[in-house]
């Protein structure tokens, strides 16, 4: 799995609300097949809110607004509508797909060795982790070194984080993650 953004190329810089929490990275991870039959994606849940869809948006420079239609180049610059609500969509979608996902996968919080969380902010992640009752030493996080990239702040923690966490097989990991559009999931996945 491959993910990379630049969203230095899409942050207003007179909007602080954004431009502030977002980073450019990449982040990969190799998932390869395994002879048990319990590795892999034991569990998940994945959600959207489309009422909500403009909370976080470009206005123009996509498909349906191309570049060259754009009178003012401001309108290719993300725009954050509402913060606070960000803030708890974000954290009921995660919080929510997380509980769902250990249901589906039929095991509790207890049994995850580690979550790693979209990496939104430090106050969304411990928001969720205050929700879902979650042990600090069960939490791998990069936020505060590398802020939000979008998109590759999973992987990008993950192989940030993978020596010290010191993983092994059989151990259960729960991603979870919320966006623009508002859409979110998460996996319970086992090594």
């Amino acid at each position: 799995m491959i993910a990379a953004n630049i969203l230095s190329r899409r942050t207003n810089p007179d909007e602080r609300a954004s431009v502030i929490l977002f980073a450019d990275a990449a982040g990969a991870v190799l998932v390869a097949p395994d002879e048990r039959a319990t590795s892999g994606i034991r569990g998940i849940d994945l959600a959207t809110d489309g009422a909500s869809y403009d909370l976080i948006q470009i206005p123009a420079g996509g498909s349906r607004r191309p570049f060259s239609m754009v009178a003012d180049p401001s309108e290719t610059l993300m725009q954050i509508r509402d913060g606070r609500a960000v803030f708890q969509k974000a954290v009921e979608m995660m919080a929510g797909t997380s509980e769902r996902a250990l249901a589906n996968a039929g095991i509790g919080l207890g049994d995850i060795r580690y979550c790693i969380p979209h990496q939104a902010n430090g106050r969304i992640i411990g928001a969720v982790q205050r929700k879902l009752g979650l042990d600090d030493g069960r939490l791998l996080t990069s936020v505060s070194e590398y802020g939000n990239s979008s998109a590759a702040t999973i992987p990008l923690t993950l192989s940030l984080r993978a020596a010290e966490a010191n993983l092994r097989r059989g151990d259960k990991l729960l991603f979870c993650a919320a966006g623009a559009g508002l859409t979110g999931g998460a996996i319970v996945y086992e090594l």
